[in-house]
């Protein structure tokens, strides 16, 4: 069985001296990919196969292991990452939150993680947990209950703001952002 999708490339890690195992997230879940001769350089897939990046694979299944065969295409999110640490750091935290809670496929899903991921926010912390709420909104699990009285308000607004410059504004206490991080993730803890 083979066939065409896109995925994006959560991590790869090397599968011995040339081959890598790639961890991707697209119309089928997240999947492993085996990549044969990934790291020859004659084979010129280097580039391709970068964490971030987001590609058009044909693939193969064999058994339950899929096995890369061609890319048709690509967009090298990757190196948005070379532009800052911060940057990096950024894409790596949306990219494990995706890769934790994202488990099945959906088209909207899919480009929420998109959007984030290509951001370059000054302020991760506010945008970490608009990108969370959003999340669990899309999910239908969000429920304002599950947050202390006290912050209520404050979630409202992060949830209803869509321009993300205004949210890079505000300057959240900590203890404001570890109470309402803590407050999503016990709750997806236990709903998923």
């Amino acid at each position: 069985m083979s066939g065409k999708s896109s995925f994006l490339i959560l991590r790869r890690f090397r599968a011995g001296d040339e081959d890598l195992i790639l961890k991707v997230y697209g119309e089928k879940g997240q999947l492993k990919i085996l990549v044969p001769e990934a790291l020859k350089v004659d084979r010129g897939l280097s580039g391709y196969v970068e964490p971030f990046n987001l590609i058009g694979a044909v693939c193969v299944q064999k058994g339950e292991l899929l096995i890369l065969k061609d890319i048709t295409s690509a967009e090298f999110f990757s190196y948005l990452a070379l532009r800052s640490y911060s940057r990096y750091v950024w894409m790596c935290q949306v990219v494990g939150f995706v890769e934790r809670w994202f488990l099945h496929y959906d088209a909207e899903l899919f480009g929420l993680a998109l959007r984030y991921l290509t951001l370059d926010p000054t302020d991760h912390q506010t945008l970490l947990l608009k990108f969370k709420l959003d999340f669990l909104r899309f999910m239908g699990l969000y429920k304002e209950d599950i947050f202390k009285e006290e912050v209520r308000g404050f979630v409202r607004k992060l949830q209803g703001e869509e321009d993300f410059r205004k949210l890079q504004r505000l300057k959240l206490p900590e203890d404001l952002i570890k109470s309402v991080d803590d407050a999503i993730m016990l709750h997806l803890q236990s709903s998923l």
